[in-house]
């Protein structure tokens, strides 16, 4: 390298290399920079991450220089022979049929479709040592090549580091996730929303000491764990697809002998597998399926306040029997504590999560004209269906009648 510049200065030294300010001598980088429209050079805004991009990308009319390179392996040529070993691991891991296709469909669709974005992540749940990553290891290689190069690696200590390194991936892999506490409960999961689904379109990457730059939103969140509940999720999610494996502890000779499948050719022909998959009918952002995991983990998610006050709601018990309430809040949730175990706080954010989950609707503050104070409204759907506002108001607070102003008077 030190006898470059010499060699570069000798080459050159016949172009005059003067600025169009002035006329003094410049350095070449200069006299180029000073003349780049007319010598129709590329100007980059910024750098970006965009998967399945060139090394050149446009976004809204700028040019950017595009960080993410394809590690995809070159299989041209391989064959998928018997790849049974790890399908027998798959069915043992997942037993449920619906779940295991829509697991392949992710895999598939993510290595055939690297720029379009799957809206919703992955989390595997099992015992330590059940064979969760030696599941996915071919995935992993098929899209991030042997180098694990676009693979980002977080746990739930690092997830809130203001850097975003690991953003910077194809493939996100959460490890060992769990909520910190019960005070934080759906808090992880807001906190990743932004990453796992589309909008928001770009995110930003913030580097130490280096200007942060926005990557295009196209990575895939894959998450482990060993947590009975690792993760609090509402019953309206849309972003999580959630597996458990009760499957034992793999045993040494087994976990062996996969391996060395794997690493004699194994991983290519998985690859050559999910490159031939056909995932035509994968809809990359809708919902996932629904899973008998899921709906564990929203159900024992919630707070105890939560878990009485659904009940009572479905049931419509107590003070949800009319299939209408009102505020003040305050006051209605005073009501409810009675109504449940001594020493259950009853706080109105329990209230209002509970009559999300369970489907009742929020009619917002209306008045009426025979109540014109507005009073905030949630009913059953069914119980409002077809009403005007005044008429839902009216019935929380029937109108006074005159007799009655009479007798309130004297």
């Amino acid at each position: 390298m030190k006898f470059l510049v010499p060699l570069l200065t000798l080459f050159f030294r016949h172009v005059p290399c003067a600025s169009t300010n002035g006329g003094r001598r410049i350095e070449a980088s200069v006299h180029f920079d000073e003349r780049r429209e007319v010598q129709n050079a590329t100007l980059l805004t910024n750098l970006t991450y965009a998967a399945g991009e060139g090394t050149f990308v446009g976004i809204d009319g700028d040019l950017y220089g595009n960080r993410w390179v394809n590690a995809r392996p070159d299989i041209t040529g391989q064959g998928v022979g018997d790849i049974s070993i790890w399908l027998d691991l798959l069915s043992k891991l997942v037993p449920a049929e619906k779940d295991r296709e829509h697991l392949l469909d992710i895999m598939a669709f993510k290595l055939q479709e690297p720029s379009i974005k799957i809206n919703h992540a992955v989390l595997h749940v099992g015992d330590e040592g059940c064979g969760k990553d030696t599941l996915w290891a071919p995935f992993i290689w098929s899209v991030c090549g042997p180098r694990l190069r676009n693979r980002g690696y977080m746990d739930s200590d690092t997830i809130g580091s203001q850097w975003g390194y690991d953003l910077e991936s194809e493939i996100l892999i959460i490890n060992e996730l769990k909520e910190p506490d019960a005070s934080s409960r759906r808090a992880l999961a807001n906190k990743l929303k932004p990453i796992i689904a589309a909008p928001p379109e770009m995110l930003n990457i913030n580097r130490k000491g280096l200007h942060p730059y926005q990557m295009a939103n196209r990575g895939f969140v894959l998450a482990f764990s060993n947590e009975q509940i690792p993760i609090t999720l509402a019953l309206q999610d849309r972003r999580w697809f959630c597996i458990f494996s009760e499957a034992p502890r793999m045993r040494d000779e087994e976990g062996a002998a996969i391996w060395s499948w794997f690493n004699q050719g194994g991983f290519a022909q998985i690859a050559a597998y999910l490159w031939s998959r056909d995932v035509s009918a994968f809809m990359p952002g809708a919902a996932p399926v629904m899973t008998e995991y899921k709906m564990n983990l929203i159900e024992h998610g919630r707070s105890i306040a939560e878990a009485y006050i659904i009940e009572m709601i479905r049931s419509r018990a107590g003070e949800f029997s009319p299939g209408i309430i009102c505020s003040p809040y305050h006051a209605f949730c005073d009501r409810l504590a009675g109504a449940i175990p001594s020493g259950v706080k009853v706080p109105p954010a329990a209230l209002f999560h509970a009559l999300k989950e369970a489907g009742w609707r929020d009619c917002g503050r209306i008045s009426s004209v025979e109540n014109p104070s507005k009073k905030h409204v949630f009913a059953e759907p069914s119980k409002v269906l077809g009403l005007s506002n005044s008429q839902i108001r009216n019935m929380v607070e029937p109108k006074w009648e005159t007799n009655n102003v009479v007798a309130i008077t004297r």
